[in-house]
């Protein structure tokens, strides 16, 4: 391996603020080591001929034309480089292609790193593909389409759009009166959201307690794209709603709820100079699912919900947290993903199934008890599966992604009875009640009582389609019931929810 080193200069230098974008994802970042989503890569071919000269000129130029790659993160603030000196890997190609994209997974420090590494993979000494690593407080998923769509044309000799809006740009905008407004709209909308429906939206048993890990299902279907793309046609929606309402209605039929919350991530660039804006402005969203017995119906819903989730995808995500604690202490459960969908088309690099449903290990990115992806859309209908397995079997987990392939193929052949789909529903065994809009499970609850206040302190019961809790006279209700609370949105458990109400008894 040898260093090549490769000169960049851009138009602007300076310091601005974060963007929203910037400091969401610094929350969740690790400082120790990189999680799934925290570094993104791209790989791209280099045309025939080309000479590492040829390479560095080309990667100088792309990170010259964008201030994301040259910045730096100090005291809050994005810090912009004039220039400087990238120092790249060159390497005589060994192994696979997954052996030569791992090796930039080491973590970034956002104070000190530039946000980008890139090697440069040779045969016989001639570069044939260069890799890209950057930090995702530089890039999302879209931003590296269009990093690997631009670096591909300056390899071959092809000129490039002038990249004329950037981060700084972005933060100078979410503090004028217009940024302000949209920002705030955002919390308005998302703070009513949660008051009427946390995040929680699933109240399951752990029915194999014992058993660690996820189950890993992956489907490919010619049919099912072919499917998809004539019933979106034919009912005029987007095809990801479709996989997407196919999905929450197999899931609803098994999991016996009247909808669902899906956490999504919404690209938010609707605006025109969004497009092949390279920064991250990504951000997660919940769409939520209403069940129907109409599959038209419920996949009509799915569109115009997530159209309407997108509006707001842009928010200030310490305001938005604030907001989520305020619901867990109003509504008694934790907010926490249940449902993760994700939309990778054109980014997977997941090895699908030739045909039907396969085990085998997606592009997980979360530790949601449920997480659903949607790899491709057109050609192959490619999906993945991540479902815990305390709560399901691995036959379970297969069954449930094979019947989203079969209800979208018998949706393009005319109507469907969406009671014929999915598995049936999951058994909660006595202690289970329905409280409100949530089941719950009543000796889970008192267990967490009794570990939050000492066994027999408080009883935990159902009065009139309410969960009360009762302790003797001599402790105050309030600070019991808070200690509880405190518990329960530490456990994070299904189906355990803070008490309503709380009462001193003698």
């Amino acid at each position: 391996m040898t260093d090549l080193k490769i000169r960049f200069t851009g138009r602007r230098a300076g310091r601005w603020p974060l963007t929203v974008g910037q400091k969401n994802v610094l929350e969740w970042i690790r400082p120790d080591f990189p999680g799934p989503a925290d570094i993104l890569s791209a790989v791209v071919r280099a045309p025939r001929a080309t000479t590492v000269e040829v390479v560095a000129a080309a990667v100088g130029e792309l990170v010259g034309r964008h201030e994301a790659l040259r910045t730096v993160v100090r005291d809050g603030e994005q810090v912009v480089q004039a220039e400087g000196t990238l120092v790249a890997e060159v390497v005589e190609a060994t192994g696979s292609e997954r052996d030569w994209t791992l090796a930039g997974a080491r973590p970034f420090d956002p104070a000190a790193d530039l946000p980008l590494r890139v090697r440069v993979v040779t045969r016989g000494g001639a570069p044939f593909v260069v890799v890209l690593h950057v930090s995702h407080v530089a890039a999302d998923l879209s931003a590296i389409t269009v990093l690997r769509g631009e670096l591909a044309a300056l390899l071959a000799g092809r000129e490039v759009p002038t990249a004329d809006y950037h981060p700084a740009d972005r933060a100078d905008f979410e503090r004028s009166s217009a940024g302000r407004r949209q920002l705030d709209g955002s919390i308005r909308y998302w703070g009513r959201h949660l008051e009427e429906r946390p995040l929680c939206s699933l109240g399951l048993p752990y029915r194999f307690p014992g058993q660690k890990g996820h189950h890993q299902v992956l489907l490919g279907s010619r049919a099912g794209a072919e499917a998809v793309s004539g019933v979106a046609g034919a009912w005029g929606v987007r095809p990801l709603a479709v996989v997407m309402a196919a999905f929450a209605a197999v899931l609803t039929r098994w999991t016996g709820e009247p909808g669902c919350l899906l956490n999504c991530l919404c690209s938010n660039r609707f605006s025109p100079e969004l497009r092949d804006y390279v920064g991250t402005i990504s951000q997660e969203t919940w769409i939520p699912f209403t069940a129907t017995a109409s599959f038209p119906e419920a996949v009509a819903r799915m569109n115009a919900a997530a159209l309407a989730a997108y509006k707001y995808g842009r928010y200030d995500s310490a305001r938005l947290n604030a907001a989520m604690r305020a619901a867990e202490r109003a509504r008694g459960m934790p907010c926490h993903r249940d449902v993760v969908v994700n939309n990778t088309t054109g980014h997977s690099r997941a090895i699908l199934p030739a045909s039907g449903v396969e085990a085998g290990a997606g592009d997980r990115s979360f530790d949601a008890p449920v997480e659903f992806d949607v790899y491709r859309l057109d050609g192959k209908l490619g999906c993945g599966l991540g479902l815990d397995a305390r709560l399901a079997t691995a036959d379970e987990a297969a069954t449930l992604l094979g019947e989203v392939e079969r209800l979208v193929v018998a949706a393009a052949h005319g109507e469907v009875d969406l009671g014929e789909f999915g598995i049936p529903p999951v058994e909660r065994g006595a202690g289970w009640a329905r409280v409100g809009a949530c089941w719950v499970d009543v000796p889970g609850v008192q267990d967490v009582a009794d570990l939050a206040l000492g066994s027999g302190v408080a009883r935990v019961e159902v009065v009139d389609g309410r969960l009360v809790g009762r302790v003797g006279a001599g402790l105050d209700a309030a600070v019991a019931g808070e200690k509880v609370l405190a518990e329960i949105v530490r456990q994070t458990r299904h189906g355990v929810v803070a008490p309503g109400a709380w009462l001193a008894h003698g």
